[in-house]
């Protein structure tokens, strides 16, 4: 049986004798102390233009001097990479090749699926290219950590892509054409750089930015996107910025309670931050009140399908102020009344009141508005029924007639007390029927003007008379006397 001091003067030995040139081949293996050899969890290994291989050399790939384990590649196509890699004597099924960067590749279509047999990696660039779009996707058991493709010019990710990218926490597809971000998995911390990407779609990058708020975006100034295809959009620019998108998260999760909020559009005033108005929209909620407080800059509020019976609130809350379209069909609302004096009903571009039960219409309170502005202001009635008589048949009826521009739905409105639409009130037949009389007294009042006239002619005639001639002509000679006569002889 061997001592353990033996068997330690064996070891030593055998360590003593190793040859010097083993030692010196390990020593090479090692990776130097480089900060581009520094783990790559944040940041993907990439070189400048100036460090690629001079167009004489052997291969268009080399294993970086001070980076043992990583491997540059420029000016070359996909199908040239492995020959490339044979020309440099690099193996990736050596698990010590941990980085790639390519630089100036001309892909048209990059199909992902070739790059599987990469699974080493825990860095990847392809930058600084000419590439189309995006197909295949990485293998299940990647180690990718980080992943630059930026400025390539890429339009396109096929759906899945990315997603087996699972150790992935840093991706940069900054200086690309991409209208949506592909689709990826990764919990925790996780940094991403979309900027400068001209077409990139709002609502997706809400999206990301709401369903992943613990992802950190670099370059945040540059990061912007396009609202022309996702939101009502007007003024001086189609493009908004992270932080404008940030601002829309904040207005959903800050709305009223029991409704919903959206942006509705972007006011860009010179030197003044940008105002964004919003969509508020408290349908199906069963309220019997109007919704309180509304979110600043509320410009189209919808309370349809409620049980409201009451628009008070546009007079007595000032959160109302700004609110220019109201929906509110399927309620209980008795009375347009309190609209009268609000910055609503003086500045309102639409009005929805179908189905409730307005008994009268005071077109006093709207004709004004419609006067002012011919063409941009719409009031839906229909399905009101109505209190109708003779004054509705006359006026209201007239009225609609020459406001259908205005109010769209004027032939769904009816009587409650009669089964017919207003604008096929007879006004004649039901005026009649009222024994109305007020057609005639101007022509009363007109005879019995005639008839004081002729009166006061005939007093003056009859007193000249009686002076020049003596005697009064009939009919006073033939009137009695009466007992005040005498104060005239």
């Amino acid at each position: 049986m061997v001592s353990l001091s033996t068997m330690f003067f064996y070891i030593c030995l055998l360590i003593f004798v190793l040859p010097g040139s083993s030692w010196a081949r390990l020593a090479e293996e090692e990776p130097l102390n480089d900060d581009r050899c520094q783990p790559m969890e944040y940041h993907c290994y990439h070189r400048p233009p100036d460090e690629c291989p001079p167009l004489n050399a052997t291969s268009r790939c080399k294993v970086d001097d001070k980076c043992k384990f990583a491997v540059l590649c420029c000016n070359l196509s996909l199908e040239q990479i492995k020959d490339e890699f044979t020309r440099a004597n690099i193996n990736l099924a050596n698990h010590r090749i941990q980085a790639i960067h390519i630089r100036n590749a001309s892909i048209q279509s990059l199909n992902l699926n070739e790059l599987k047999s990469w699974r080493t990696l825990t860095s990847l660039s392809i930058t600084d290219g000419n590439i189309g779009n995006v197909t295949g996707e990485f293998g299940k058991h990647s180690s990718v950590a980080c992943l630059n493709m930026s400025s390539n010019g890429i339009t396109n990710f096929e759906n899945r892509s990315l997603v087996n990218l699972y150790n992935m926490t840093m991706l940069d597809l900054s200086h690309n054409n991409l209208s949506n971000v592909p689709r990826f998995k990764k919990d925790g911390d996780f940094t991403l750089d979309i900027s400068n990407n001209a077409p990139m779609f709002c609502t997706n990058l809400y999206e990301i930015k709401n369903g992943r708020p613990e992802i950190q975006f670099n370059n945040y100034n540059n990061t912007k996107c396009c609202v022309t295809n996702n939101f009502h959009w007007f003024n001086s620019t189609d493009f908004i910025s992270l932080e404008e998108v940030e601002r829309i998260y904040q207005i959903r999760q800050n709305c009223t309670k029991n409704c919903k909020c959206e942006p509705h559009r972007w006011h860009y005033l010179p030197g003044q931050p940008t105002i964004i108005s919003v969509k508020v929209d408290c349908s199906k909620q069963n309220f019997t009140e109007m919704p309180t407080p509304l979110p600043q800059n509320a410009i189209s509020l919808n309370i349809s399908y409620n049980n409201i019976s009451s628009l008070e609130s546009f007079s007595s809350d000032d959160t109302y102020k700004s609110v220019r379209e109201l929906y509110a069909d399927n309620n209980e609302i008795t009375s347009i009344l309190p609209l009268e004096g609000t910055n609503f009903i003086s500045n309102f571009a639409l009005l929805r009141l179908k189905h409730n039960k307005l008994k009268s219409i005071p077109t006093y309170l709207l004709t004004n508005i419609f006067d002012r502005n011919y063409i941009s202001r719409h009031v839906y009635l229909g399905q009101n029924y109505l209190q109708c008589d003779c004054n509705t048949a006359k006026v209201l009826k007239v009225w609609l007639l020459t406001k259908q521009k205005h109010v769209l739905d004027f032939d769904e409105i009816y009587c409650e007390n009669m089964n017919v639409k207003v604008i096929d009130l007879n006004a004649s037949t039901l005026c009649q029927s009222q024994h109305d009389w007020t057609d005639y007294i101007y022509y009363i009042i007109t005879l019995e003007v005639f008839l004081l006239v002729g009166l006061i002619a005939k007093v003056f005639y009859d007193y000249w008379v009686f002076k020049t001639a003596g005697y009064l002509p009939w009919p006073a000679s033939k009137m009695p006397k009466l007992p005040c006569d005498w104060l005239c002889e």
